[in-house]
């Protein structure tokens, strides 16, 4: 894809199954908050779903992150795989 910028190169791959797994966890993310706003639980559940939500929020994050830290920048030479990465 040559029209997006290259930052958006190294997150934009729906060949990668990590990249429909951050998709999921961000639409999940998304539809556990705007249940527990049209809910409104109260005490512990509000709490539990609270913690959650906010897991869930995390995991998303940290598999973008995985997808960014895996994907070279279009052009650059030199990147090593993760399995070299492991070698050292």
């Amino acid at each position: 894809m040559q029209f997006l910028a290259p930052s958006v190169q190294r997150l934009w791959q729906p060949r990668k199954p990590l990249f429909w797994l951050v998709i999921a966890f961000n639409v999940l993310s998304s539809a556990m908050a705007w249940g527990l706003h049209l809910a409104q639980p109260e005490g512990t559940l509000l709490v539990v779903l609270t913690m959650l939500a906010l897991a869930n929020t995390g995991m998303g994050w940290w598999l973008l992150w995985r997808l960014w830290k895996e994907t070279p920048f279009p052009g650059e030479k030199n990147v090593q795989s993760p399995a070299d990465q492991q070698d050292r």
